[in-house]
């Protein structure tokens, strides 16, 4: 029964770690909205550039916040820290779903 207990622990800490570890950030909504940038940016083209260095801009001055209003927005019963993971792990598997839900959030 140990076992089982660790591996849910060991599991759910590396669920919870990854983002930030992979977007060097302290916190899962920053490590969601620097997902974003690096999926937007890859795309290309002239808006993919001004989005790029607005997003730069708005990085360095914010923590996390866009996303953790996000979150808030699209699951109001659910920890902003918990809900920017979760989007966070389904941006690796759907990440057209991230970009069209940001960009219709803050258009």
């Amino acid at each position: 029964m140990k076992k089982i207990v660790i591996l849910v622990a060991v599991i759910a800490a590396l669920f919870a770690a990854y983002p930030l570890v992979n977007e060097g950030t302290a916190g899962p909504c920053a490590a969601l909205e620097r997902r974003v940038l690096t999926l937007a940016t890859r795309e290309g083209g002239a808006e993919a550039v001004i989005l790029a260095a607005l997003a730069k801009e708005l990085l360095k001055a914010g923590d996390g916040r866009l996303a953790e209003g996000f979150a808030r927005r699209h699951n109001p019963d659910i920890p902003a820290v918990a809900s920017c993971t979760m989007n966070y792990w389904r941006s690796l598997f759907d990440r057209d779903w991230l970009l069209k839900e940001f960009r219709r959030e803050f258009r």
